[in-house]
């Protein structure tokens, strides 16, 4: 399913198994929540209720989901060491109307704090398009925070658009906007499978 190209970069790209739970919960932790203040009070809970959230979605997955898992390219074969992971799933173009088409929606996309910046978000991402591809879906969307700059750089170089700014209570009271983008995949040749 992972092509080559991914495999040579700065990290291997696999599917990630209930094994790899806990790293998965502590990078996702690490990544969206601080442990320092007082956030380091409630991390541990916050990461309990992460590997709980993942472990309900492994065992409930419809047949197109999948945790991609992101592995040092350097690391031995065996090695069970995760620097990033990535969620992708189909959904619901409206969850206001049940008869609406699914599109392939990607979550969860984190990476390791020691191997930011180094191309693993990016690899992960090529595996989700290449993913996509073979589930047969020709467009990826996802969410990010508008104040996210970082993760915004980020889409913007993979050829995410803009394709809606929420606005909510939340936003009205100053909180950043969640932003809705979208990336159409290129058609892939015969050739190219």
């Amino acid at each position: 399913m992972i092509s080559s190209e991914c495999q040579q970069l700065p990290c291997r790209v696999r599917p990630a198994t209930i094994v790899d739970l806990p790293q998965l919960a502590d990078i996702l932790t690490s990544s969206f929540y601080g442990s320092k203040g007082w956030q380091g009070w409630i991390y541990p809970l916050l990461r309990i209720g992460i590997y709980e959230d993942l472990k309900q979605r492994f065992r409930n997955a419809p047949p197109q989901y999948v945790c991609l898992a992101g592995l040092p390219a350097s690391a031995p074969t065996s090695t069970d060491w995760l620097v990033g992971t990535v969620e992708l799933a189909p959904r619901r173009r409206s969850p206001w109307h049940p008869e609406s088409t699914h599109q392939l929606y990607l979550s969860n996309l984190a990476v390791r704090g020691s191997y930011r910046r180094h191309g693993v978000a990016r690899h992960l991402l090529m595996a989700c398009e290449q993913t996509a591809h073979a589930w047969g879906f020709s467009e990826l969307c996802l969410h990010v925070m508008e104040d996210n700059w970082p993760a915004r750089q980020l889409y913007d170089r993979a050829g995410y658009q803009l394709e809606q700014a929420e606005v909510t209570l939340l936003t009205l009271l100053g909180q950043p906007r969640r932003l809705r983008l979208c990336k159409v995949l290129a058609m892939r040749s015969a050739q190219s499978d």
